[in-house]
This record gives structure tokens, sequence and C-alpha cells, in this order.
């Protein structure tokens, strides 16, 4: 599993435990992950918190994506391209 270097040396529970969701630990495998990660600090997560925590972030996610956008305005630049690598044959 890769976790950003900055949460390697995180202390900070909040910040890992959205991304370790995100990265699709179950939540039995919560506590592992966060001793492997944490150590000695990540005491005290049951398998029932980190279902509670699960269900408000998809009520959060929820909330955030039905919000009202009709009277924001953003900018934003369209990008596209195509990169070829292309190597010339060996002499021979």
């Amino acid at each position: 599993m890769f976790i950003p270097p900055y949460l390697k040396r995180t202390e900070s529970i909040e910040e890992l435990l959205p991304v370790l969701y995100l990265k699709g630990i179950s939540t039995g495998d919560f506590s592992e992950a966060l001793k492997s990660l944490l150590g000695s600090n990540a005491k005290g997560l049951s398998a029932g918190t980190i279902s509670r925590l699960k269900q408000q972030w998809q009520e959060e996610h929820r909330s955030w994506s039905n919000r009202d956008l009709e009277r924001k305005k953003y900018v934003y630049i369209w990008a596209d391209g195509v990169y070829f690598d292309i190597r010339s044959e060996k002499a021979t």
C-alpha cells in the first residue's frame, strides 16, 4: 500500500484515517496498519470506531457533493496533449 511520505511522518491519526480508508484498508485492519505506522500511539481504535468514522465521512462527502454551486464561479484550464517517446534506431 502506498502512503504519501508526509503521512508516514505524522503522528496525527486524524490525517491518517481517511487516507487508509481511501486506500481500501478493511475495518478490522485499521488497528494493525496504524500500529505499524504510529507505534503505541494507535491504541483504542476498535472496528466499531472505524465504522462510525467511515459513516461520518460518507455523510460529509454526500453533503459536499450535493452542495449548491449555482452562484459559484470557477476558472479552470483544460489542457490536453500527447507525449511520444520516439527513439532513433541504433546504428549498426
